[in-house]
C-alpha cells in the first residue's frame, strides 16, 4: 500500500474549480501544481466567480486552462455508457465536448514531464461526470508518450456503479489510503462560496480517509457488464439512491426530451 510520501509534488489535473478539493484534499497540500482545466462556464456568474477566485486562490501552485466547459452534463446513459475517443458517449454538444479534448490534451502537456505523479479523475467520473471522464482520457492519452505515474481517484455513486467495475482490469494493485484534510477543505469550500462557483452540497462532509488508484494499463478493455462483480473499496457517494422514484424518471425524461430536440434542430439545420 502507498503513503502520502508517494504524493510529495504531485501535479493534479481536474476538471472544474472546486474537484480539486472535492476528490484529492488529501494530496493538495503535497502537490507542485494544481491544473484546473474549465473555467469558463455555462452558467455566467459562476464564470465570472471563478474568475474572482483565482486571483487570490489560498494554493499559488493552481494553474487555469480556462477552456469552456460543454454541454455534456448530464446527458450520458450510464446504464449502457459508451466509451468514445473523447471520453463518454454523451447525448448533448457532442462537437464542443471533441473540441475541447483536444484543446486539454494539447495543453496539459506543458504541465506534465517525465518522472512526475499525476493525479486526475477516474475513468467512471466519480459520480458519473462526462467532463471529469474527459480528463482522465486526456491524461491517460498524455501517459502513452510520456513516462509518469498516473493515480485516480476512489469517489464513485450508486449511478457508476456498473461502470466503475468494467473498469477493473485498467487499476493495477497499487493503491493508498489518505487522510483528508478538512481544515484546508472548509477554508477552499468558504473561498468558493464566497464568490459563488461552490458547485456542491453546501452540507457536504467529507470522509476521514479518501482513496487513490493506479492505472497502469490505459487500453485494458473493459470488462464485460455482466454476471456479478465485486466492486473496489471506493469513497461511496449517494446520489440517485437518494432521489425519490418520480423525480429519477422526470429527470431522464428531461434529459431525453432536451437531446430529442437538439437533434431535430440539427436535422432541420442540415436540410436547409
Amino acid at each position: 500500500m502507498l503513503n502520502s510520501s508517494d504524493f510529495h509534488q504531485c501535479v493534479i489535473i481536474m476538471a472544474h474549480p472546486d474537484d480539486e478539493i472535492l476528490w484529492a484534499s488529501s494530496v493538495l497540500a503535497a502537490a507542485k501544481k494544481v491544473v484546473l482545466c474549465y473555467g469558463n462556464s455555462v452558467d455566467a456568474a459562476v464564470s465570472r466567480g471563478r474568475e474572482a477566485l483565482l486571483r487570490d486562490f489560498p494554493i499559488p501552485s493552481v494553474v487555469s486552462l480556462n477552456i469552456r466547459e460543454s454541454r455534456s452534463f448530464l446527458t450520458t446513459d450510464w446504464e449502457h455508457p459508451v466509451e468514445t475517443p473523447h471520453g463518454i458517449l454523451c447525448g448533448r454538444d457532442r462537437d464542443c465536448y471533441a473540441r475541447n479534448f483536444h484543446l486539454i490534451a494539447a495543453a496539459i502537456e506543458d504541465h506534465v514531464a517525465d518522472g512526475d505523479v499525476v493525479v486526475t479523475h477516474n475513468p467512471w467520473g466519480e459520480y458519473g461526470h462526462e467532463e471529469h471522464v474527459q480528463i482522465y482520457r486526456a491524461v491517460s492519452e498524455l501517459k502513452k508518450t510520456r513516462n509518469f505515474r498516473l493515480f485516480v481517484t476512489g469517489y464513485a455513486s450508486d449511478r457508476v456503479l456498473s461502470f466503475m467495475e468494467m473498469n477493473a482490469p485498467r487499476l493495477s494493485s497499487a493503491f493508498a489510503v489518505l487522510p483528508t484534510d478538512k481544515v484546508l477543505a472548509e477554508t477552499l469550500k468558504r473561498h468558493y462560496q464566497k464568490h459563488d462557483s461552490w458547485t456542491w452540497d453546501d452540507g457536504y462532509e467529507w470522509p476521514e480517509q479518501e482513496l487513490f488508484y493506479e492505472i497502469t494499463s490505459v487500453d485494458a478493455p473493459l470488462r464485460p457488464a455482466r454476471g456479478i462483480m465485486a466492486s473496489h473499496p471506493v469513497n461511496m457517494l449517494w446520489i440517485d439512491g437518494r432521489l425519490p422514484l418520480w423525480h429519477r424518471l422526470l429527470r431522464r425524461l428531461k434529459r431525453q426530451f432536451v437531446v430529442g430536440l437538439e437533434a431535430a434542430l440539427r436535422r432541420a439545420r442540415r436540410t436547409r
